[in-house]
């Protein structure tokens, strides 16, 4: 067997069993059990999310049981399949080389490795776009009758999250752009691919129209978020540096050259490379017009980066003697990262304070979690009372790790709508005994006009290493009154 597909072997079996005792060996963070309350709750929509992720958890948890890896291991298992279908796509659209290198370079980017570990509507969004970029382009470049299957991959993205718009807006415009290609524009499958996609998500559409359009009032909230020069400049710095700078150049840089030579009517490209140049290039302009008027979180560009896996593999997998250094670059700083965090999560090697170590997820919650279980032990009196906090990560992980009999619940009081507004409305707590979560040892001013008597019952801690990393107080609430 050749030496490097040895290596490649030995790196990939590595970074499985690293992924496998990750999953067991973690604490699962706060939007992964909020996310397994939906698989508790099962819907066809949900306020922030369609019902791909739920369904994935209860998955899992159904085989393995409600705890971390059952929620977890649906991610991990999308994430091996996309990663051998990659290999053999690449393989038969273009070359062995390319297969390799699309299969490696997502197997070890840290962007993709995550989906793999920790999952969140993003896992089921790379799955189902990579699947809807793939099938589109069979269905464009061998044969029409992939059109159907890309149909329903394209449905089940955006059951998953709704931002893969942006990359079937690029896949549509594709025959548009490229005139050899414009006979698609008269074939009814063309048209048909999207109407299942529409039939496909439309169950998520009738539940929005049956909650008030629950979905659309609260991305509009999320997303309108003040932004500026540095949050434009924070976010794509860190996504080169996530996503590793090679590939993020190639994404960026690769996507406007096909399409510019296409436009000039240049022939320096070919009409597969404009495809993906397609799907890269529709995403990359909504996101950077908008990330300069509106903060966004460093994972919301990932739809960019999916088109631009194939721009990366496909450039290096023509000449990858020329490319070589490019490619080890690439591969090792995906490498780097991800070990630099596996063991920084384990072994806490930097020097990072509390609030910029992303690693503290881990272990936010193991103090409140332990302590709180043993205080109701010895205090069975308060086990009647429902668990309560005014944000859903608390309530979700005392759900996912506690199991208490009554749900613990999120209030929203002043805060936006969560999945618990619509199984617990405010109203539906009034006669209940309440013990509610804060952070640190002061109870919320905006709460107390709420409730006649309000108690101070105990205080808890969770640390890491010696170190307090989230200081949390129980209280007592009794007296509900309206406001």
């Amino acid at each position: 067997m050749n030496r490097r597909i040895m290596i490649l072997i030995l790196i990939s079996t590595g970074l499985l069993a690293l992924r496998f005792l990750f999953i067991i060996q973690t604490m699962t963070i706060d939007d992964e059990a909020y996310y397994m309350m939906y698989s508790r709750h099962l819907a066809w929509g949900y306020i922030d999310h369609g019902p791909v992720v739920a369904l994935i958890i209860k998955f899992g948890t159904t085989l393995f049981g409600e705890n971390g890896f059952g929620v977890r291991i649906g991610g991990l298992l999308l994430y091996i399949f996309m990663s051998i279908y990659l290999f053999r796509f690449g393989k038969s659209a273009f070359n062995k080389n390319t297969g390799l290198i699309l299969s490696v370079t997502f197997w070890i980017n840290i962007l993709f490795h995550t989906n793999g570990i920790v999952i969140t509507p993003d896992s089921p969004l790379a799955f189902f776009s990579l699947l809807t970029v793939c099938a589109y382009f069979k269905a464009y470049f061998k044969n029409p009758e992939y059109f159907y299957l890309a149909g329903l991959f394209l449905g089940l993205a955006f059951l998953s999250k709704i931002s893969v718009l942006f990359i079937a807006v690029g896949i549509g415009l594709f025959p548009v752009i490229c005139t050899q290609y414009r006979k698609h524009l008269k074939d009814h499958r063309f048209y048909l691919s999207f109407l299942i996609a529409f039939i496909v998500f439309s169950p998520f559409i009738l539940w929005n129209v049956q909650n008030d359009w629950a979905f659309v009032r609260y991305q509009g909230s999320h997303i309108s978020g003040k932004g500026s020069i540095n949050t434009f400049i924070e976010l794509w710095v860190g996504s080169a540096l996530l996503l590793g700078p090679v590939l993020f150049y190639h994404t960026v840089i690769l996507s406007w050259r096909n399409l510019y030579s296409f436009i000039k009517g240049q022939t320096s490209g070919s009409s597969k490379e404009l495809y993906f140049a397609s799907v890269t290039a529709i995403p990359l302009i909504y996101f950077a017009i908008h990330s300069l008027f509106s903060r966004f979180e460093l994972n919301w560009p990932a739809p960019v980066f999916y088109g631009g896996l194939f721009l990366f593999a496909i450039h290096i997998g023509k000449a990858v003697g020329k490319f070589r250094k490019r490619l080890i670059f690439q591969w090792g700083f995906s490498l780097s990262l991800i070990f630099l965090i596996t063991f920084q999560t384990f072994f806490s090697i930097l020097p990072l304070s509390r609030k910029s170590d992303i690693t503290n997820r881990y272990f936010i919650y193991g103090g409140l979690l332990k302590n709180l279980e043993i205080y109701l032990k010895n205090n069975p009196e308060l086990k009647e009372f429902r668990i309560t906090a005014n944000n859903y990560q608390i309530p979700s992980m005392i759900n996912l790790y506690l199991k208490p009999e009554k749900e613990a619940v999120c209030l929203s009081i002043k805060y936006h709508k969560t999945l618990y507004s619509y199984l617990y409305p405010l109203d539906s707590l009034r006669e209940d005994g309440l013990l509610f979560i804060g952070k640190r040892n002061s109870f919320p001013s905006i709460l107390s006009p709420y409730w006649d008597k309000i108690r101070f019952l105990t205080s808890f801690r969770s640390e890491r290493n010696g170190a307090i990393i989230q200081e949390y107080s129980l209280w007592k609430l009794s007296d509900f009154k309206e406001n």
